[in-house]
C-alpha cells in the first residue's frame, strides 16, 4: 500500500489529517509534519525524512504539499531526491486539499504510486469549483 504524508506551513497538515480521520477513520501509514514558526530547517528535512521511511511499506509514499515553491515544498525534493538512493520512491505534490486526500486514500490499496499521482491529482482539480444557484426571476441577486 502506497504511504501518504502531509506537509505544510503551520498546523494545517495536521489539521487535514484531523478532518480524514473524522469522515475516514483511523488510516494506517498517513501521516501528517508541519514546518512551523522559528523551526530550523535541517531538522525540519530530517523528520521529514523519518517520516516518510515510517509510512513506506516498499509501495512508495505520496507527499502532499501545501505550496508549490516554499520551504515544505523544497524539504520534500531534497527528501525525495535523498530516499531515491535507498530505493524508497516518493512523488509530491503540491496545492493539498481535502477532494485528492479522501481519493487518495480511497484508492491507495488497489493502486500503484503512479496511478495514485494521477487519481489524486484529478480529484484535486474536479475538487475546486464554484457551486451553481439558481434565483428567482424576482430576485435581485442577493443570496
Amino acid at each position: 500500500m502506497v504511504g501518504i504524508l502531509l506537509v505544510s506551513h503551520g498546523k494545517m497538515a495536521e489539521g487535514m489529517l484531523d478532518s480524514m480521520k473524522l469522515i475516514m477513520g483511523d488510516c494506517e501509514q498517513l501521516q501528517a509534519v508541519s514546518l512551523q514558526a522559528g523551526e530550523d530547517f535541517e531538522d525540519f528535512r530530517a523528520k521529514l525524512m523519518k517520516t516518510i521511511r515510517s509510512v513506506n511499506s516498499g509501495d512508495g509514499v505520496l507527499v502532499f504539499v501545501d505550496l508549490y515553491g516554499a520551504s515544505p515544498f523544497n524539504a520534500s525534493c531534497y527528501a525525495s531526491m535523498q530516499l531515491k538512493q535507498e530505493d524508497i520512491a516518493v512523488r509530491i505534490l503540491a496545492g493539498m486539499n481535502l477532494s485528492m486526500l479522501l481519493e487518495s486514500v480511497s484508492w491507495r490499496a488497489s493502486s500503484t504510486l503512479e496511478e495514485l499521482v494521477q487519481i489524486a491529482s484529478k480529484a484535486g482539480r474536479d475538487g475546486i469549483c464554484e457551486p451553481v444557484t439558481v434565483q428567482d426571476e424576482e430576485s435581485d441577486g442577493d443570496y
